[in-house]
């Protein structure tokens, strides 16, 4: 095995004999059949750079071949293979034409300015990998722009509805504890036959459920009047809707709701906020900052 190496090393030596530190990689070419670049340049001991001009150089001359890579099963690209072409050159019986020597001779140096032209040009294929790989990452940036937007949109919308369930829960409290403390007092003051204090703690009193009604109206289950309550002259009179967005709006102004998260505080159809939203949008008392879905915010006083 060992002798008809070196044989076959010496018959292709004859017919290519390279100079310079072109023989010394193909010297490692054929020591070290599929391998790549680095392993060859290692291998001949110069710079990689120098290498692949060599081999780029063996390659058009017909006396090496270049394997594809390819990729891992990880996904990542593998290095090309280079193999040496060696092509028995005994002259044949029936050959009466001297072997070409045309080839050889165009591979003198392959530090020529073309060669290394041709050497540092991206290969066809390398560039397919290449807007392959970019296209995959792009793909997949686009998906993930999308999912934290669509978190985003989530941890807005519960941000909201928390801050807006917390507001409610304080202003019931708080006038709760202003109507006990109305009635405490207005019955003190009935014991102690003090008529004064007794008409003012009434109209405290007064004052006090309508604002007990106000903050628990978003909590109450929305009825309609039906034909008996119609007929006894019980409908209540529509109530106007854009005075309380306005206010809705105006409590948190560093916040954008949409109409159906106001809806859900005031008890109202998200329909009808929402046409409430456009007219005081358009009236300069409310100013849209988002779309998809519509999100509306107090306008800012430079702004009105």
């Amino acid at each position: 095995m060992t002798a008809n190496t070196v044989a076959e090393k010496a018959e292709t030596s004859a017919e290519f004999r390279p100079e310079g530190t072109a023989a010394k990689v193909w010297e490692a070419l054929i020591a070290t059949p599929a391998a790549s670049v680095t392993m060859i340049a290692e291998a001949a001991g110069v710079s990689r750079p120098t290498a692949t001009k060599a081999l780029t150089a063996f390659a058009e001359a017909g006396h090496a071949s270049r394997t594809p890579g390819g990729r891992s099963e990880e996904g990542r690209p593998l290095p090309d293979q280079w193999s040496a072409i060696l092509v028995d050159t005994t002259p044949k019986e029936d050959d009466d034409v001297p072997p070409d020597t045309a080839a050889d001779a165009s591979i003198e140096d392959p530090t020529t300015p073309e060669t290394e032209q041709q050497s540092t040009a991206i290969s066809l294929a390398d560039a397919m990998r290449l807007l392959e790989q970019e296209e995959a990452r792009r793909t997949e940036a686009e998906a993930e722009l999308a999912r934290a937007q669509a978190e985003e949109e989530a941890r807005r919308q519960q941000a909201a509805e928390a801050l807006a369930k917390a507001r409610r829960i304080e202003d019931t409290r708080r006038a709760l504890t202003d109507l006990l403390n109305a009635v405490t007092t207005t019955y003190a003051a009935l014991l102690s036959d003090d008529d004064t204090a007794f008409t003012t703690g009434l109209e405290a009193i007064y004052s006090g459920t309508t604002e007990v009604r106000k903050a628990t109206r978003a909590t109450q289950p929305k009825t309609t009047a039906g034909w008996g309550s119609a007929r006894r002259g019980d409908r209540s009179t529509p109530r106007p809707l854009r005075p309380d967005v306005v206010a809705h709006l105006t409590k948190y102004p560093d916040l954008a709701f949409t109409a159906n998260e106001i809806a859900k505080v005031l008890g109202r159809s998200s329909g009808a906020v929402a046409n409430a939203l456009d007219t005081l949008a358009r009236n300069g008392e409310a100013e849209l900052v988002s779309e998809h879905p519509n999100r509306f915010r107090a306008a800012k006083p430079q702004d009105a």
